[in-house]
């Protein structure tokens, strides 16, 4: 049961205890970095009694049951389309096998230890250790690092941020039943965000654009003014946006905060009564304390990232209840930071149906093990009907090495990730919105069609660079340059995909209130419903994304930095069927 704590000899009662003996299995880094990353720094070995919390991941039952009833519920035209999953129907499904259990559980008796069983659906062992016998357990090397990166203003952050080895071994029994063990071979990094606060920032005049019969035509009716700033004014203008109030309180938007970063009240309330003075400056957002997230409200405790989010979702998503759910602390890894807040999602009672992410890292800082545990956590997510959004990252200086164009957990097939946009007559790639191809998640079912017609469109361009087979990103785009925010007081402009997650959710948000309305499903995982409907979006064709820093990442043009363009909120609505 999950979260049941067994004892030893709890444990025997229910095993028998088998003996673990000859042969192991060696799992070591495979990635598209060296041995280490760039940022990283080995800095020597822990203590030999210093303790360290480990998770062993079993493998669930049938991810591809799930998969395939997530695939069902969320098609357009399925007979089960909206009939989302309840916790025990995902459970089924996600929960590890009573062979998983045994076998692992068995092992791990027979070396004196004792473990949990954690996760929504007991997809976890975890316990804790010395160091010493951690070593002793997994054979291997366990070396305390640092990472360092630059912070916003250019200058250098150093973390003494965990443990990492660089292979270690498990019981060739084990492991077909064991995904991974968690910390190991990965280097987790405090998270990114998707985005940069530009103090002073003058649009560059757009490329002009082609007009695309399939995708929906606008009647653009957003001021000049729009070209160098982006209010939700000017939102409302760009994708028909409606100002008029929600009326369902059960449709609820999430905005979800990772280590330590906080919203203020206060900007909050000089946002709405600076940008959006139809409505109460004192409206606000609920927070949701995830593993002991918190919200601290003194000057100066505001990140531009978090005070972006909630004024961009407050501040665009008229009315609808908004949870600022805070994930851990500013000392919780990313990995561990991106498993919380899925649990939080698949277990609570009543979770937001739409929740916006705007932070992520190249995708090969994780193994893919480790991105596929995540991913998996997030399938069971959207199973219940929630519509997960992602910021999809861009080009990041220093990642020269890198094959992939991609960025995590907007690669993740089982979420929506959003590229950006700027300028609006017309609209345009951002020039660091990220596209391309993972090198560690097959291409969807649901974008065959549009990804083999952009291949045969492109020739051998780029070629050997990308996994031609990879899931592609972003799915959808939004405005993500000259957006004006207010942080401690202080009046920026903000730049990036960061910016693009908040107000894409945000439209979902405002359908969903009219489907509530009428009685029917939100909309659920939003992919295939996109990859259906490409009339209900503004088709972005002109643009590219070089990199922020020249040769920084192979360029992208077009529909590989914005995916099916941006939202069209009247046709997105009449594509719902309202």
């Amino acid at each position: 049961m999950p979260g049941l704590k067994l004892t030893a000899t709890a444990l025997l009662s229910l095993f028998p205890l088998q003996v673990f003996a000859g042969s192991s299995v060696l799992r070591s880094r495979e990635s598209n970095f060296d041995v280490i990353p760039p940022g990283y720094s080995l800095v020597g070995t822990p203590p030999s009694d210093s303790v360290i919390d480990i998770r062993i991941a079993l493998k669930a039952a049938d991810n591809a049951g799930l998969q395939s009833r997530l695939y069902e519920v969320s098609t357009p035209g399925s007979a089960s389309y909206g009939q989302y999953l309840t916790k025990d129907q995902i459970k089924s499904y996600a929960a590890p096998s009573s062979d998983s259990i045994t076998a692992v559980t068995s092992w791990l008796l027979s070396q004196n230890i004792s473990a949990t069983s954690t996760g929504p659906s007991g997809e976890y062992l975890s316990f804790s250790i010395p160091v010493s016998e951690a070593n002793n357990l997994l054979n291997a090397e366990y070396t305390n690092f640092t990472y360092s990166s630059p912070s916003s203003f250019t200058s250098q952050v150093t973390h003494t941020w965990g443990l990492y080895t660089s292979a270690y071994s498990i019981p060739s029994d084990l492991a077909e039943h064991i995904t991974l063990v968690y910390p190991s071979i990965a280097f987790a990094p405090p998270v990114n965000r998707n985005g940069r606060t530009i103090l002073y920032l003058k649009a560059a005049a757009p490329a002009r654009r082609t007009a695309s019969a399939k995708f929906a035509t606008r009647a653009n009716n957003a001021p000049a003014s729009c070209e160098t700033l982006v209010p939700p004014s000017c939102l409302q203008s760009l994708y028909g946006i409606p100002s008029t109030p929600a009326t369902q309180p059960s449709n609820v938007l999430g905005v979800a905060s990772l280590q330590s970063n906080w919203a203020l009240e206060t900007d909050l309330e000089a946002f709405l009564t600076e940008y959006r003075q139809d409505i109460p400056s004192n409206t606000t957002f609920i927070l949701v304390s995830v593993e002991n997230g918190t919200n601290p409200q003194e000057e100066g405790d505001a990140s531009y990232e978090a005070s972006l989010d909630v004024q961009y979702t407050v501040g665009v998503a008229t009315d609808v209840p908004t949870d600022f759910i805070s994930v851990g602390n500013i000392d919780t890894d990313f990995f561990t930071s991106l498993t919380d807040l899925a649990e939080y999602l698949i277990t609570a009672d009543d979770p937001p149906q739409v929740v916006t992410t705007s932070y992520g890292v190249a995708e090969g800082f994780l193994t893919a093990s480790e991105a596929g545990q995540v991913c998996n956590s997030f399938m069971q997510a959207t199973s219940r009907g929630i519509s997960l959004m992602f910021a999809s990252g861009g080009c990041t200086a220093g990642t020269t090495n890198l094959t992939l164009f991609t960025a995590f957990p907007a690669a993740c097939p089982y979420v929506t990730a959003v590229g950006s946009v700027t300028g609006i007559s017309p609209e345009v790639a951002s020039n660091f919105s990220g596209g391309g191809f993972s090198d560690y998640f097959s291409r969807p079912s649901y974008q065959d069609t549009v990804v083999s017609s952009y291949f045969s469109s492109i020739g051998s361009a780029n070629e050997g660079l990308y996994n031609t087979s990879g899931r592609a990103v972003p799915d959808i785009a939004a405005q993500g340059e000259n957006i004006p925010i207010i942080t401690n007081g202080r009046q920026v402009l903000e730049l990036g995909t960061s910016a693009s997650s908040p107000i894409f959710a945000s439209v979902i948000s405002l359908v969903n209130d009219r489907l509530v309305a009428e009685g029917k499903p939100v909309l659920g995982f939003l992919n295939p419903f996109i990859y259906s409907n490409p009339q209900a979006f503004f088709d972005i064709v002109d643009g590219s994304n070089p990199g922020l820093v020249p040769g920084d990442c192979p360029g992208t043009v077009g529909d590989p930095a914005t995916g099916f363009g941006t939202p069209n909120f009247n046709a997105i609505v009449a594509a719902a069927g309202l």
